[in-house]
């Protein structure tokens, strides 16, 4: 039975790889024309606590992305006006109330509720019964927007469209329909036709990736399919990283709640099985875990 495969899917993929290559433009454009979004985050726990906490300026930044229902727009961005209000930066609430699309559909769609932003920023005080009404407050408006938020993102692994295609490949030559040891000219469809090429050094950085202060990594090991790197450290802590990003993979459950796999010891080595199911390590203690 053949596999079917949705257009939308295809266009995600192709949309999580322009959001992680930093082609934004690209990735507006392509969300605009075909009217199908994204809507990924790198972890639900951390977008949600960044909101509970009023890290408005990190939220936007992940939210500019993605495509959400206006009234949620206008739910987060009245909060934030409310907030800066409070904190009397009245330049910045003045600026988000009267220029941003939110606020300007609001004042469309809901004169009443626009206004009363309004007479709020031109006050010379700021009163919270006033604006939280009904036993309201400012942690209960942040849960209410996280959660509604929390309801329209999603987490999937990074790089999908590259992982799906390295796995096609291995599928081909497992099947004998592509010779071992030959690199393939993916957009053509046939081996690569090398130049001879003058073996040099390296003279580009990709990537930096840092740990703790007092850590340092002992091994790294890239996973079968190129697409995560694994390090163990010297304090015995094993992590799992996208190297695209150079940030931990928060899409592993763990990870994203800040327990990572651990040693007792510095870690030496570390393996990926084939099927990349399994993770081996082996400790300065002498010790070896296998973790599924």
């Amino acid at each position: 039975m053949s596999q079917e495969i949705e257009s939308a899917d295809v266009v995600r993929l192709v949309l999580q790889f322009l959001k992680e290559n930093n082609l934004m433009r690209t990735y507006q454009t392509l969300q605009d024309e075909t009217n199908i979004s994204l809507n990924t985050v790198e972890s639900i726990e951390s977008f949600v606590t960044e909101i509970h906490q009023g890290h408005w300026d990190t939220v936007l930044k992940v939210v500019q992305p993605l495509k959400l229902p206006d009234k949620k727009l206008m739910d987060l961005y009245e909060q934030i006006v409310i907030e800066l209000i409070e904190m009397r930066e009245l330049g910045a609430a003045r600026s988000l109330l009267r220029q941003t699309e939110p606020m300007l559909k609001l004042k469309d769609l809901d004169t009443e509720r626009y206004m009363r932003l309004e007479n709020v920023l031109g006050r010379n005080y700021f009163d919270p019964k006033e604006v939280y009404l009904e036993g309201g407050s400012k942690e209960k408006r942040r849960t209410a927007i996280a959660q509604q938020l929390a309801g329209e993102v999603s987490v999937v692994p990074p790089a999908r469209l590259l992982t799906l295609l390295g796995q096609a490949l291995k599928w081909q030559q497992v099947q004998g329909l592509l010779p071992p040891g030959v690199q393939l000219d993916l957009f053509r469809g046939k081996a690569a036709v090398r130049e001879q090429e003058e073996e040099t050094y390296p003279t580009q950085l990709f990537k930096t990736i840092k740990l703790g202060m007092k850590s340092h990594a002992e091994c790294v090991r890239f996973s079968p399919d190129g697409m995560c790197l694994a390090t163990g450290s010297v304090d015995g802590i094993i992590e799992i990283w996208n190297y695209l990003t150079g940030k931990l993979r928060k899409d592993l459950k763990y990870q994203a709640q800040e327990q990572p796999m651990m040693m007792d010891s510095a870690v030496l080595a570390i393996a990926f099985s084939r099927d990349m199911e399994l993770l081996a390590s082996g400790d300065q203690n002498g010790k070896i875990f296998v973790c599924h």
